[in-house]
């Protein structure tokens, strides 16, 4: 960490080696400079969060109406997001409409 002492001394420094005219001019320079950096780096971490987040999947918790009725149809629901449920749920119930006979008929 750099302490008050050590900024003065720099200060002192840069003022001889760059005189009282020039000086301010300097520090304007330096101070757009690092201000170009930081946007730089801004947008580098908006870039770099955008990409991690399109290459992560979403995963939606499922309600707990799905759940109540995954549960019910014996369907484990551990781990799984609320499409994965519904999936098995529409493929239990084609796999019952299938098996079952009709209504009315005998």
């Amino acid at each position: 960490m750099v302490d008050f002492s050590e900024i003065l001394l720099i200060g002192v420094v840069a003022l001889l080696l760059f005189g009282p005219d020039k000086l301010p001019e300097y520090i304007r320079q330096l101070g757009g400079f690092y201000a170009e950096i930081k946007k730089a780096q801004r947008q580098l971490e908006l870039e770099f969060n955008n990409a991690v987040d399109a290459a992560t999947p979403k995963i939606t918790h499922p309600s707990s109406t799905v759940v109540e009725i995954a549960r019910k149809m014996q369907i484990s629901v551990e781990g799984k997001s609320e499409e994965q449920l519904l999936a098995e749920i529409d493929s239990a119930i084609s796999k019952n409409s299938a098996t079952a006979p009709e209504a009315g008929k005998v």
